[in-house]
């Protein structure tokens, strides 16, 4: 593929959207701390792969902290110090449709399919939409208040309208589509770039300018609040100079590479698509455009073939043959370390942007998952869960972390909204039966 690497602007809309000009010119909004300890945005990133995986070949073997990745995660190998492989939750039973159509939503947003007649799937099954909100989007509400987007939705082949192409959910029956042409993506998030790193400048001065004038203005109120209000103005005013850091060290924005356009839609480009949407997804996140995105290959009962692995064998047919098709665990287990070495890339890519003493990575959460246990049983325990990232220091990584007594996944679903500054939730989803974050994370 040819490229053509550019140097960026934004628009003044966009740079002042970008650098938190929401914060800036609200003063008594409550709200809700999006950043890490070190002062940089903490992130958001949700992974879906379909129709479950072979779980000897991905649970790792050995202890909590001294264990040994197994084939399927091993390209993960590199970044063993930045992970957590969570071993045996569960999704709960409850709403329509079967376990492949409903998958996506329960992982999301914690919620079965509602019912309907809308959606069809093997049997008697049928549904409506998701019925919940995904946690993507309850973050999104805070932090996008802060960024140009709010939210990004990514997919790669992703053709059809249905809940199992959907994982990002603004409410019940609201479901966000994902944009699966990188093309397309870096048109919606990068057309305002341009070539005058001048622009950029003037615009940064521009913003301390308003700065000033909004802090000489809230510091003169400050006496005449009462202490809840002075509470709330000093956590304005913390964000105010936390904007002025960012300006005296901004994030590099140059493009992602991009050239000529491929079929995103071919087979044959489904790697590189994949690679693209990722490096999109990265370079949108590092310039601050948006702090939250959810990322989906192909959507659950996935029939994606996979020629440059050696076989030519449709993904879902292959997870219905049975334990002893030694052939097929093979085939299998080469899809799915497959979808671990994108996960590995993705990683790369976050943890090539330096912030402050770490990288990107430090401050973002990447919670990979699937709408299935085991394929060929189409069950809903020992759903394979990764985490990845920091969190910005709200998780201890490096560990490999399992589970006897099937708890709930919304509990890992708590525990990341805990992570991200909802410290308030308890609980999360229609279908949640517990209390409180997953223990032992």
């Amino acid at each position: 593929m040819t490229r053509k690497r550019f140097n960026p602007k934004f628009s003044r809309r966009s740079l002042l959207l970008g650098l938190g000009a929401g914060v800036g010119m609200a003063p008594f909004v409550p709200l809700l701390e999006s950043k890490a300890a070190d002062g940089f945005p903490k992130r958001l990133i949700l992974l879906f792969s379909a129709n479950g995986t072979i779980y000897n070949n991905w649970r790792p073997t050995g202890t909590q902290h001294d264990f040994t990745l197994g084939p399927i995660l091993s390209p993960l190998e590199p970044f063993k110090d930045d992970i957590v492989v969570i071993d045996g939750l569960r999704f709960n039973a409850g709403g329509a449709g079967n376990n492949h159509m409903s998958g996506p939503s329960k992982f999301s947003c914690g919620t079965g399919l509602l019912s309907g007649n809308e959606f069809t799937g093997g049997g008697d099954a049928s549904s409506g939409w998701g019925g919940g909100k995904s946690i993507d989007q309850v973050y999104a509400e805070v932090a996008g208040k802060e960024t140009p987007f709010s939210s990004l939705e990514l997919g790669v082949r992703v053709r059809s309208a249905n809940p199992r192409t959907r994982l990002s959910y603004a409410g019940p029956n609201q479901p966000i589509p994902p944009e699966s042409n990188p093309y397309e993506v870096f048109n919606r998030l990068f057309s305002e770039f341009g070539h005058e790193k001048e622009v950029l400048e003037r615009l940064r001065a521009d913003r301390r300018s308003v700065i000033d004038v909004v802090k000489a203005q809230t510091e003169r109120t400050h006496a005449q609040l009462s202490a809840h209000d002075r509470h709330k103005l000093d956590a304005h005013l913390g964000s105010l100079r936390e904007i002025e850091r960012r300006l005296d060290n901004p994030v590099n924005c140059d493009l992602p590479v991009i050239g000529d356009e491929l079929d995103w839609e071919a087979t044959a480009n489904y790697e590189t698509m994949s690679q693209l949407q990722m490096e999109l997804l990265v370079m949108a996140m590092a310039c601050d455009l948006t702090r939250t995105a959810t990322f989906m290959w192909n959507g659950s009962t996935s029939g994606q073939t996979y020629p440059w692995l050696g076989f030519d064998d449709e993904h879902h047919y292959l997870s219905h043959e049975g334990d002893s098709n030694t052939a097929a665990q093979n085939k299998l287990t080469a899809i799915n370390t497959w979808h671990t070495e994108q996960l590995a890339y993705l990683l790369e890519l976050l943890d090539s942007v330096p912030e402050g003493d770490g990288t990107m990575l430090d401050n973002t959460i990447v919670l990979w998952g699937n709408e299935l246990g085991k394929g060929n049983t189409h069950t809903h325990v020992k759903i394979p869960f990764v985490l990845a990232g920091g969190g910005g220091a709200a998780f201890e990584t490096g560990r490999f972390l399992t589970y006897d007594n099937d708890p709930p996944h919304n509990r890992l679903l708590v525990s990341i909204l805990n992570a991200l500054g909802f410290d308030d939730i308890n609980s999360y989803g229609e279908l949640d039966n517990g209390s409180g974050p997953l223990p032992g994370l």
